[in-house]
């Protein structure tokens, strides 16, 4: 008798259960391919924000580096009567530091907006740098000369910046953006030390440095408006303004600042030649201020290259209002109008960030301004 062995079952997956194992798997990677998707736009405006802003960051910490080397070399020295006899031993020096609104430092003319600030500084900027070759006339060594220097915002067109051939086409359409300015005056174009016979004098009046000639507040801001287009460069492109708050360290305080050197944020070492007789101009009598202050305001490119020319105007001219007349006209006030200024920003639907930072100037030693 032969055997017989009994067929078995094998073990299989049902046609409902396939279906529900394929929907099931359908909705995972809908759910991973959703997931990957927003991870990779995360990533993408991150690295755009990241790449929008490098610009600005790094126009913000040269100007932190650079303002952190302003000087006045001032000295002590004899004020004398026109005799020539001394009347009182006091802080003296022969340049010049201010900041403050532009619409006061640069006039209506400029289409600016925010603060602006001007000083000089040994940054051994020359005309021709030369060479180490013990033959040549050129200069060469000059690495701590002074320099003139500054920095202001402003809203115009690149057009006239532009090569000739590159014109206003569809290919290259013009660019009317706020863009940061760096006003930068070589060691031989300075206008400080030059003599001039004094206001009153006459031919055989002995004459004087340029600077101290000044009686006027427009004639001490000659040396950077004169030249501010020829020795003005753009250095970073939305940029909606720059902010300068001199301050002073509160007496017998860990925290807080002073502001009283500079209530409405202008800051002049020279404001008493304007002439000024108060007592903001006494203290800042060739007297640099310790620390300042400092906060660049950056827009993001995206919402200003959806706009046409007429848009971007109007939009600017808002800006510059907003800038000039709504927000840091009260030192007091300056961290509300920081916020103040995010709002309306925010209001306006435009990306931004906002570089702040406080920067030391160890040029400035404090010490009374005269002794009799």
């Amino acid at each position: 008798m032969s055997g017989h062995c009994p067929l078995r079952k094998t073990a299989a997956f049902t046609l409902i259960e396939l279906l529900v194992s394929v929907a099931v798997l359908s909705v995972l990677m809908m759910v991973l391919s959703q997931v990957l998707s927003d991870t990779q736009a995360t990533w993408g405006r991150a690295k755009a924000r990241t790449e929008e802003f490098r610009e600005a960051r790094a126009a913000f910490e040269a100007i932190a580096a650079r303002l952190s080397q302003a000087t006045l070399n001032s000295y002590w020295g004899y004020k004398l009567d026109a005799n020539g006899n001394p009347l009182i031993y006091q802080r003296q020096s022969e340049l010049h530091y201010v900041n403050g609104p532009v619409t006061t430092l640069l006039g209506s003319a400029v289409p600016a907006a925010g603060h602006a600030v001007f000083f000089q500084a040994p940054l051994g900027e020359n005309l021709d740098p030369g060479s180490p070759n013990p033959a040549s006339t050129e200069p060469y060594g000059l690495e701590s000369m002074i320099n003139a220097w500054g920095w202001y915002v402003t809203y115009d067109s690149d057009l006239p910046r532009r090569p000739a051939f590159l014109g206003d086409t569809p290919a290259h359409p013009e660019r009317k953006r706020f863009r940061l300015m760096e006003f930068r005056q070589p060691t031989e174009k300075l206008s400080l030390y030059r003599l001039v016979t004094p206001p009153n004098g006459d031919a055989t009046s002995t004459k004087i440095p340029w600077l101290e000639a000044q009686n006027s507040q427009n004639g001490l801001y000659d040396w950077f408006r004169s030249d501010l287009a020829a020795d003005s460069q753009p250095v970073a492109e939305n940029i909606l303004a720059i902010f300068v708050q001199p301050v002073w360290p509160m007496p017998g305080k860990d925290t807080g600042a002073d502001t009283s050197a500079a209530p409405n944020y202008l800051y002049d070492t020279r404001r008493h030649q304007w002439p000024d007789t108060t007592t903001m101009a006494e203290r800042s009598r060739h007297q640099l201020p310790p620390m300042i202050r400092l906060t660049l305001v950056a827009l993001d490119e995206r919402d200003w290259s959806k706009l046409d020319s007429t848009a971007t105007d109007a939009l600017a001219t808002q800006l510059r209002t907003l800038a000039n007349t709504k927000v840091f006209i009260t030192a007091a006030e300056y961290e509300n109008d920081v916020k103040k200024l995010e709002s309306e920003l925010v209001n306006l639907n435009l990306g931004f960030r906002v570089f702040s930072t406080a920067v030391q100037i160890p040029a400035a030693k404090l010490m009374s301004s005269r002794e009799n």
